[in-house]
């Protein structure tokens, strides 16, 4: 009695086996969707951060020779007492290139008003609303007062 029973394929053991590639094209698809939002939002943080360091840059320029001086400490290897120095002399240059954007400013300041208003002359009302608050918005977030 030694018979062997006969094999017959089992119909759910073979759609169980057709099932594995279907689930690894899903896997594929949710980790490129997870890596690929938070390749988006890093990439939006890092621009976020960027403006932000540079409008700080633009309205507060007397903090930028302690932060350069900070930025060159360590790649230079500077000692404090050369630190101290190259702040120093960041800070005596920045009073000079104030007295040169305050030359120059005005001339800035005309040319941008030239713009503002030729382009302006090319909308309707509606749009010209639209356009003053935008450059006005523009010009005070990139371009700010002059110090006294």
């Amino acid at each position: 009695m030694n018979e062997t029973p006969e094999i017959h394929p089992d119909p759910a053991a073979a759609t169980s086996i057709a099932k594995p590639p279907r689930r690894l094209a899903v896997r594929i698809v949710l980790w490129l969707l997870i890596f690929g939002s938070g390749a988006v939002v890093g990439i939006g943080l890092t621009l976020i951060a960027v403006r932000q360091g540079a409008l700080n840059a633009i309205h507060h320029p007397e903090l930028m020779p302690g932060k350069i001086a900070q930025r060159l400490q360590r790649p230079l290897q500077l000692s404090p007492e050369q630190r101290q120095q190259i702040e120093q002399i960041l800070a005596e240059r920045q009073v000079h290139l104030a007295d040169i954007r305050r030359r120059f400013q005005p001339e800035l300041e005309a040319e941008l008003d030239v713009i503002h208003a030729q382009i302006g002359e090319v909308l309707e009302p509606a749009q010209q609303e639209k356009w003053d608050r935008y450059f006005e918005h523009a010009r005070k977030t990139w371009l700010p007062e002059m110090p006294p």
